[in-house]
């Protein structure tokens, strides 16, 4: 059986699959989204929604998190999907941290991000859930956005949908050959191909795939029921070990001491790859995590000592009465060891889009626009 020739067929309808259909229709071509499984379901909708510019390093990164956070914003807004453009805030609680947020405050405007420092009081105005004692400050910056992965996911499709884009969902690709993929004994044709099927590494191209060297990355995360009285936390909230995470702090002076304070103050974190962090959906849930677990070979099975240190640390800084964890689970990506995305054309008509790691949602956007651009001129 064969089906209609398309412009583009996507393969994979997770967030850089439903974004590089989202630029390919905007130009006018005919587009067709094959996805295995009856919805995306792997690392796209298991995040936080966190859109989170303040976290990449000045340069190339930062630019295309905040090019992908324009688009966001244009896409979020012809679909109707719910979003909250309320930035983000590292809260301190130690003269190590407060050091290093100071540090990375000079000459932040120059680097490209929008932060304020804040005074402790400053911090509990704008999020009141903030633990006062001991607090000594916090960073804010105004760029960040929050969204529910769930429902950005469903909406994006549903649009994309409405403007012609044609999805064949419960369809497997088995194997691409100069435009011609087989999925499900449908033979589909194309112009351009865009294999964009996330942590799989032994699909589509697998040696190819191989070669470039990715990692799978386990994180574990948690959902508590509505926050009582439908309270809004106020924006998204990090605190020390999240100075320790993010490449936009390497430059800091302070970091490799405040490494060493944060390993002695909480012994075993950095080894599970723990940094806390929380959002909040449109429903008033909190969105808690998360854990870092790599390697060729991850364990399916949750740890709960691994949930259990993530909670203690963010009852730390953050008061959540009221709020039950209600839900665990756990995704699942592929990152590269040392590139925020990579791109590969195993073929002169197959484009792979892949490891974007634990920005996915930061960068999608921005990083299929670019290969678009440089595929299709």
């Amino acid at each position: 059986m064969e089906a209609s020739r398309v412009d583009d067929i996507v393969i994979g309808g997770g967030i850089l699959g439903l974004t590089t259909a989202w630029h390919l229709q905007r130009l006018g071509r005919k587009v067709r989204v094959l996805e295995r499984g009856h919805r995306a379901q792997g690392a796209s909708i298991r995040n936080f929604g966190m859109l989170w510019p303040v976290g990449q390093p000045p340069g190339e990164r930062l630019e295309t998190a905040l090019r992908s956070r324009a688009f966001w914003l244009e896409a979020l807004a012809d679909a109707g999907i719910w979003s909250e453009p309320q930035g983000s805030l590292h809260a301190v609680y130690h003269p190590l941290e407060a050091q290093l947020l100071r540090e990375f405050a000079t000459g932040a405007d120059e680097r490209g991000y929008s932060v304020s420092l804040l005074t402790a009081d400053e911090a509990l105005e704008r999020s009141p859930r903030l633990r006062p004692e001991g607090l000594l400050g916090a960073i804010f910056s105004a760029t960040e956005v929050c969204v529910d992965p769930r429902l950005a996911v469903a909406g994006f499709t549903r649009r994309l949908q409405e403007l012609g884009v044609e999805f064949c969902f419960q369809t497997a690709a088995t194997a691409v050959s100069d435009g011609v993929v087989e999925a499900a004994g449908v033979t589909h044709r194309a112009a351009q191909v865009w294999v964009c099927t996330g942590d799989d590494m032994s699909g589509l191209f697998a040696q190819e795939i191989k070669a470039l060297g990715l990692v799978p990355c386990k994180l574990q995360m948690m959902r508590t029921g509505p926050v009582d009285g439908g309270e809004r936390i106020g924006p998204m909230l990090a605190a020390g070990l999240t100075l320790a995470h993010y490449g936009s702090f390497a430059h800091c002076p302070s970091l490799p001491a405040l490494k060493a304070s944060l390993a002695e103050r909480h012994p075993g974190y950095d080894e599970r790859g723990i940094h806390v962090m929380v959002s909040q959906t449109p429903a008033g849930e909190l969105t808690i995590g998360d854990s870092h677990e790599y390697g060729a070979v991850i364990d399916p099975f949750n740890k709960v000592e691994i949930d259990a240190m993530i909670l203690d640390y963010l009852d730390r800084f953050f008061d959540r009465r009221g709020a039950q964890v209600v839900s665990h689970w756990n995704g699942i990506y592929a990152k590269h060891p040392t590139q925020a995305w990579t791109v590969l054309h195993p073929e002169p008509r197959a484009h792979i889009i892949t490891g974007v790691g634990g920005a996915g949602m930061t960068l999608s956007f921005g990083v299929t626009d670019r290969v678009v651009r440089d595929v299709l001129g």
